[in-house]
């Protein structure tokens, strides 16, 4: 896959991300398995789940919420 692309997918991503917030995040963290409970601590203004953001990748892991919380 070139840059081009790459790029293009990110920004379909971004797109559908922008249509819910508006917030630029400062930090942005990846929650593993058993880190979930860390999401609990977050004030949440927005949760889109992975399968309705272009281009994400599925969780398949049975317990993992598959979810980018916005807080």
């Amino acid at each position: 896959m070139d840059n081009s692309n790459l790029k293009e997918l990110i920004n379909e991503s971004k797109k559908l991300i922008r249509e819910h917030t508006e917030t630029e995040p400062e930090i942005g963290i990846i929650l593993g398995t058993g880190l979930g409970g860390l999401a609990n601590e977050i004030e949440t203004e927005i949760v889109i789940p992975y399968e309705n953001i272009p281009n994400f990748p599925l969780s398949t892991v049975e317990f993992h919420s598959g979810k980018l919380i916005f807080g």
